[in-house]
């Protein structure tokens, strides 16, 4: 549901302070080989004209000429961003960043190395148990950082997308406990309810203490109701009253579904979708008349 950074965003601030950043860091590495800084330049002019995968050698030459250099640093960044967004080549992107975090100096640069590490593992490649291990470590690192609270709701995630929902809901609630101050409590509040109700139809998932498909979704329903009351100004809140409707209808509670389902009619983003809920609806009790 919810992003890091939007990836797209992330492309513009790259394309905007590239040339500018490369004038500046050459300027400040005197020590660095003339050949080096033309290498760089180079590669940005390349990267600059789309031409990412001639990029990426450029970068790569310039690192290896003085690895441990300021410019030889931030090639090896920019090559391994590049491959992470453009070329897909997730693998070597890892490797590269993680020789970031082994050689910098610099702790802003070593962190963003290790958040692109994250998000290659949870968006790029869907590796959640890697994710889940790699989100803790960076949680272990700075317990305190700012950046913990969207950490922890990837954690949620990832056990979510594994199908372990006693350990995702046990996170979104520590989001929403922990962490009310911030834009990630009202979006883990609102994942406790969409986690619950995915459990009731998989009554059978691992590493999931065994409840009933009728106990997830009142415990959905519950979950939706209190996130509704807590923010009730939220953009959610459609989707919630949505969530509410759909457990009632999977409760067999077909009345109440009904009038839920009629009642966010105008708010829901799909108003088709709402139509089809309510002809299905319709459906199952004329079946029970016959």
């Amino acid at each position: 549901m919810v992003q890091m950074i939007p990836e797209i965003q992330s492309i513009k601030l790259l394309k905007l302070n590239t040339a500018l950043f490369s004038v500046l860091l050459i300027a400040a590495t005197g020590c660095t080989g003339q050949g080096a800084k033309t290498r760089y330049i180079l590669a940005e002019k390349l990267w600059n004209d789309g031409k990412y995968q001639a990029a990426v050698n450029e970068f790569e030459k310039v690192s290896q000429k003085d690895p441990e250099s300021p410019l030889g640093l931030r090639a090896l960044f920019r090559a391994a961003t590049t491959q992470m967004l453009y070329l897909s080549e997730y693998n070597e992107a890892i490797r590269k960043f993680n020789r970031v975090v082994d050689l910098s100096k610099d702790s802003a640069m070593s962190w963003d190395a290790q958040k692109q590490i994250g998000e290659i593992y949870f968006s790029k490649t869907e590796q959640y148990n890697q994710a889940i291990l790699h989100y803790k470590k960076l949680i272990q690192l700075k317990p305190e950082g700012p950046g913990v609270p969207e950490f922890t709701f990837r954690i949620a995630k990832s056990h979510f997308y594994l199908m372990q929902f006693d350990e995702s809901i046990a996170a979104f609630k520590e989001i929403a406990q922990r962490y009310k101050s911030t834009p990630w409590a009202e979006k883990a509040a609102y994942e406790i309810g969409v986690t619950s109700f995915t459990r009731g139809g998989h009554p059978g998932a691992p590493d999931t203490v065994s409840v009933s498909p009728h106990e997830a979704y009142q415990e959905a329903m519950d979950s939706f109701g209190r996130f509704i009351k807590l923010y009730p100004e939220s953009p959610l809140i459609p989707l919630a009253k949505f969530g509410i409707a759909n457990c009632l209808e999977e409760m067999d509670q077909l009345d109440a579904a009904y009038h839920q389902y009629e009642a966010i009619r105008s708010t829901y983003p799909s108003s088709q979708v709402i139509d089809i809920k309510l002809m299905r609806i319709r459906e199952r009790r004329a079946q029970r008349t016959h």
